[in-house]
């Protein structure tokens, strides 16, 4: 006897309610919940409608994608400008699915409570830009690029078109709840250095560090170099071990930390080892960030997020392990691109005199 085929059921998930169709394969049930569109000749639903149209209406199928010139001399610079415009889309396409994702369980949560989601904010659906626009936007960025001296946060260091460069040319978004680009503009972006371009935001406004201080960052980072530390009261704060609390910053990176790297758990027995080891490393260096010497003084929750501690490998190519380690303020903890650098990493890393060369402060 043949063995019994798989039956894969719809359940509805394609959209049309009580759909009851079964499938004996996986694939052929994700085609199926594909979601369809409208040919405008046949008045049909089809899950390729491009490809229908070019195969079946190729006189009025839409014109093929090209790939558009560079509209400047500078060839390798704008390259890396159109590249860095088509991760922050992508970043925007995931987080819109995401949100999406999230809507679907709270409806479908309510709806096994009887609660009616009148009060549900619609979501407005993500539309990824055709090349032609994000060409558009490339060109925006680039010239605004050209006419910078240093970047948008104040610093003293006008960005490089380079990867693998802890200088190099990154889009932030001043406020994190919206896209990058609002109506395929430059509004909620700053162009700033890579080393200060970090997910941490501001609690109450949900604002990044440049949207939070905009112009005046370069400055506000000085003004905290000159305040002092209170070393008694932030190790007293930073000793607590409960992993739900908001105060323990340092319990909590030295947590995660021996979670994902294998080098660290190789070299300590245990979380609790390598967290008094973090400790002992925090009271060495006075509470005061291994790069700029601002106090490290913020925890999670606090308008200072931006300023509490962080655990830095000083080279990610070696781990987090004895020697390697250092604690920053996590505004300056920014993603290394270092292990996938084939070339010199050190590019990639902040030093106390490129963050000085940054704010514009120099060695006597």
């Amino acid at each position: 006897m043949s063995k019994r085929k798989r039956e894969h059921a719809c359940g509805g998930r394609c959209g049309v309610e009580g759909c009851d169709k079964t499938y004996a394969s996986k694939k052929c049930l994700t085609a199926h919940q594909k979601p369809k569109e409208l040919c405008p000749v046949c008045a049909k639903m089809y899950v390729d409608l491009v490809r229908h149209m070019e195969r079946i209406h190729p006189e009025q199928a839409p014109p093929k994608r090209t790939c558009l010139r560079c509209p400047i001399a500078d060839k390798k610079g704008f390259r890396f400008v159109k590249e860095k415009t088509r991760k922050c889309l992508q970043d925007d396409k995931r987080r819109a699915e995401r949100r999406s994702k999230r809507r679907a369980k709270e409806i479908a949560r309510r709806q096994a409570l009887g609660i009616g989601i009148e009060d549900m904010e619609e979501l407005v659906p993500f539309v990824m830009p055709s090349n032609h626009t994000r060409q558009d936007i490339a060109e925006k960025i680039h010239t605004r690029w050209l006419e910078m001296e240093g970047d948008d946060a104040g610093g003293f260091v006008k960005p490089v078109l380079e990867p693998f460069n802890i200088f190099q040319l990154t889009l932030e978004r001043n406020c994190n709840t919206p896209d990058h680009f609002i109506d395929n503009d430059l509004e909620n972006i700053s162009l700033v250095v890579l080393g200060i371009n970090n997910r941490a935001v501001h609690k109450k406004n949900n604002t990044s560090l440049t949207g939070t201080y905009g112009k005046g960052t370069v400055a506000e980072l000085k003004r905290r170099r000159q305040l002092p530390v209170d070393l008694d009261a932030i190790m007293a704060r930073e000793s607590k071990t409960s992993a739900k609390g908001k105060d323990n910053v340092v319990y909590n990176s030295c947590m995660n930390t021996h979670y994902v790297d294998k080098k660290t758990q190789a070299q300590f027995d245990s979380l609790q080892e390598f967290f008094h080891h973090g400790l002992e490393l925090l009271r060495n260096q006075g509470a005061r960030c291994a790069i700029s010497d601002i106090p490290m003084d913020g925890h999670r929750g606090s308008d200072a997020t931006f300023f509490q501690p962080s655990l830095d490998a000083i080279d990610p190519t070696l781990g987090h392990v004895k020697g390697n380690l250092r604690w920053v303020i996590l505004c300056l903890n920014a993603t290394d691109c270092a292990k996938r650098n084939k070339g010199d990493s050190k590019k990639s890393r902040w030093t106390k005199q490129k963050f000085l060369q940054y704010i514009g402060v120099t060695l006597e």
